[in-house]
């Protein structure tokens, strides 16, 4: 199939706008240097959030989809704090995925701290497979039938709760440049001159060393590679690759 405007290539599920860039902003950036075309599906507006509010998150997740370069963002609209699991969401989402027919698609955790975050997980478990159904009949918003599309991969980066890496990708050379996005949501992390004297309750998020910890995790996990800064990822597949030589990531053995 000829790729249009709007397919990508590497599509992000989220549960809220900003944990896409919390969390593996980095794999996103390199998949866009590589010149590949990059995408978010942000489920809700995070308007249950304890700072800011929805106008204000919009305006933030523009800032971070100028600095990600993304080709494709869509917010579904999902009430937050009430990620079902039902068959109004699944179609929904499927649709979606459909649209931008990603070869990758990247998921939160199974197992997490917020539980939207694992219905978000569930949903898009569900559609990686359903949505490759012929017998799953979805339309696109000009009413012409849309072709069946599954993901080749589908890997769940890490939030909050910790988990085994099936892989760890080397961010190092984006790392900035994701650490940026992340800021971009001024009202959510306490950064910024906005916040000094915003008298906003303390949350878990803008705790003091909170930035401090996601730049530590990094670290660690590209540590593990023989590299400066790592995302990890899991996976339910066996993953492989054609060139041996490319799993070489450490400079001492």
């Amino acid at each position: 199939m000829k790729q249009s405007e709007t397919t990508v290539d590497l599509l992000g599920i989220a549960a809220h706008p900003d944990d896409i860039e919390l969390s593996c902003a980095g794999t996103m950036l390199l998949a866009k240097r590589a010149g590949k075309r990059t995408g978010i599906l942000d489920l809700t507006r995070g308007e249950l959030s304890t700072r800011g509010n929805p106008e204000l998150r919009a305006k933030e997740t523009e800032a971070a989809t100028k600095i990600l370069q993304l080709d494709w963002r869509k917010n579904m609209g999902l009430s937050d704090g009430n990620i079902e699991v039902n068959q109004k969401n699944l179609i929904s989402l499927i649709r979606h995925v459909r649209h931008v027919r990603p070869t990758i698609m990247l998921t939160p955790h199974k197992f997490e701290r917020h539980p939207d975050h694992e219905a978000a997980s569930e949903l898009a478990h569900r559609v990686a497979f359903y949505a490759g159904l012929a017998k799953i009949e979805t339309k696109d918003d000009a009413g012409k039938p849309q072709m069946p599309h599954r993901p080749l991969l589908v890997l769940q980066y890490m939030q909050t709760y910790t988990f085994e890496p099936k892989i760890i990708i080397d961010v190092s050379d984006v790392f900035e440049d994701r650490m940026n996005a992340m800021a971009a949501y001024h009202s959510q992390f306490g950064r910024g001159e906005k916040e000094k004297n915003a008298n906003a309750p303390e949350t878990f998020l803008t705790q003091k060393g909170f930035y401090e910890w996601i730049e530590a995790r990094s670290r660690h996990y590209g540590m593990i590679i023989g590299a400066q800064y790592g995302e990890p990822f899991w996976t339910y597949e066996t993953l492989g690759t054609k060139d041996i030589f490319s799993l070489v990531t450490k400079k001492i053995a």
